[in-house]
């Protein structure tokens, strides 16, 4: 490769790492989302129960009177506080932004890495490089011009462990080898 390759192939290969990490990024804020929903309806079903007459009165029976009303009080507040801020923060629909968004870049992702692909087999002049380059860059553009779902430090924290320490992204040759049957191999 001449030098002028090597520029533009490395620029094209940090814009494929920033959308590999985006796309992780996404696919974890979507996993905190899905947990946090998971939570968020336990916690409804236990204020629920605790909330339920019945069940204040035969779990409390042992309290005096006075002392459970104000409970139940207490907890009934509690659910109605739970409940309204669950709904209004809709995980689910967050979710499921981020998991589209994540799939947007999965595409933008495949995209680069057959672009470097193919420029590490030759197939392109630097002309054509430059210009598939610029095409991948608008795409990336109008994905970056649209709205871009929320992500949290706890997200970023959870794709550098994915990607760095446990490389989710990158396909050994032992896996390769494992998985894919021998009459496929190169």
């Amino acid at each position: 490769m001449d030098d002028q390759i090597k520029i533009i192939y490395r620029e094209i290969l940090e814009r494929y790492t920033k959308v590999i990490w985006t796309h992780k990024i996404h696919l974890c804020q979507t996993d905190i989302y899905l947990r946090n929903k998971k939570l968020q309806n336990n916690v409804l079903s236990v204020l629920s129960v605790i909330v339920s007459a019945s069940a204040i009165t035969n779990i409390f029976k042992w309290l005096p009177e006075n002392l459970i009303v104000p409970l139940m009080a207490l907890a009934s507040l509690t659910l109605t506080y739970f409940t309204v801020k669950y709904k209004a923060e809709n995980l689910e629909k967050k979710a499921s932004e981020n998991e589209r968004f994540a799939a947007i870049m999965h595409d933008l992702r495949n995209q680069y890495s057959a672009l470097l692909s193919d420029i590490k087999g030759g197939l392109y002049s630097k002309e054509q490089m430059s210009e598939k380059r610029t095409q991948l860059e608008k795409i990336e553009n109008i994905i970056y011009s649209g709205i871009v779902p929320y992500t949290s430090k706890e997200a970023v924290d959870k794709a550098a462990k994915a990607l760095k320490i446990k490389q989710e992204s990158t396909t050994t040759n032992e896996e390769i080898k494992q998985i894919i049957s021998d009459n496929l191999q190169m």
